[in-house]
């Protein structure tokens, strides 16, 4: 396996998963444990992926700086014009 940025994120995400499932084993009462695991599906992972799309998004208004948003879709493989506009709106949400 090469080590590079996305190998690293997925090592992080399988040992968070493996944690949270470990965790989530402890728990004995089944109501409370699934109270738990609702908790981290509807509000944990929820701001993880919010975190991704503002890198994504900042990355995206990096690539802005002296160009078109035509330029900068072009740039990520084809992306539209709505699209690259949609991405750097959502960092501000």
């Amino acid at each position: 396996m090469t080590d590079t940025p996305i190998t690293r994120i997925e090592q992080h995400l399988a040992a968070a998963s493996a944690a949270i499932a470990a965790e989530l084993a402890t728990v004995a009462d089944p109501v409370e444990r699934q109270d738990i695991a609702r908790e981290v599906a509807e509000t944990l992972l929820p701001r993880l992926g919010a975190e991704v799309k503002r890198g994504r998004a900042a990355a995206v208004a990096e690539l802005k700086e002296g160009r078109t948003l035509k330029e900068v879709g072009a740039l990520l493989g084809g992306l539209s014009i709505a699209r690259v506009d949609q991405i750097l709106k959502g960092a501000k949400q």
